[in-house]
Formats: C-alpha cells, sequence, structure tokens
C-alpha cells in the first residue's frame, strides 16, 4: 500500500517551481528596466525587489508578479519545507547575469528547495532545475 506523505512532496514541488518561475521573471524585469533587482533567500521563503527608485536608492520595492500588478515575487516556503541559498542574497543585472553585489562580479547560484535544486549560471543568468 502506498504510504502518502499529507501532501508534502506535492507542496514542495509547487514551491520550487514557484521560485524558478520568479527568478526567470526577476531576471527578465531587470533586463526590461535596465536596472538590478535583488533577490534574498532565507529558510522562510525569498522576495524580490528593486530599487526605491528607478535605478537609485535601497532595495526597498517589492517586483510586481506576471499578469496581475496586485501580486509581487516572492512567498514563503511551506511548513518543514528546508530553503537555502548559496549566496543568499544575489543580483540580476540589465544584462541578466546573477551578481554577488551591486555592479559585482557574476557568480553562480545554487538554491536547495525541499529534494530540489536549482541552478543560476552567473555569466548568462540562466535559470534551471
Amino acid at each position: 500500500m502506498p504510504r502518502l506523505d499529507g501532501g508534502r512532496g506535492v507542496r514542495e514541488l509547487g514551491f520550487s517551481q514557484q521560485i524558478l518561475s520568479d527568478l526567470r521573471i526577476a531576471q527578465r524585469r531587470a533586463q526590461a528596466d535596465r536596472c538590478e533587482v535583488r533577490v534574498t533567500i532565507s529558510g522562510g521563503g525569498f522576495q524580490v525587489d528593486q530599487r526605491a527608485a528607478l535605478c537609485s536608492g535601497p532595495f526597498t520595492r517589492s517586483v510586481a508578479g506576471a499578469g496581475d500588478a496586485s501580486s509581487t515575487l516572492g512567498g514563503s516556503a511551506p511548513a518543514g519545507m528546508p530553503l537555502s541559498a548559496l549566496p543568499a542574497v544575489f543580483y540580476f543585472d540589465s544584462s541578466g547575469a546573477a551578481l554577488d553585489s551591486p555592479a559585482g562580479a557574476p557568480a553562480d547560484v545554487s538554491i536547495t528547495a525541499g529534494q530540489r535544486q536549482i541552478q543560476i549560471v552567473g555569466t548568462t543568468g540562466y535559470v534551471s532545475f
């Protein structure tokens, strides 16, 4: 008889796909606006921010989601789901590359979301499972 995990596997899969999708949108937003976008990942979830004023100031403005102006990129991890990244804070620049700091060097990013690994190639910003 199969053992069910109370839907945990489905929730983890859905959340890891949300991360992947939101990161791709964040990268394209940085390219379209020609300004950096910051991504912060912690054990409780992730968030995506832009600068307060286009291309200047602190990263305090949430990035709007695709298709619905009232939604923003980011979210909270399902209960009990491990979430981590190295580096935990990174940036997409105007070319779409992933950087270790604003105007910094390209940095490969590795994200662990439950049982899934998400990789970002620093020089190109390519996001994949």
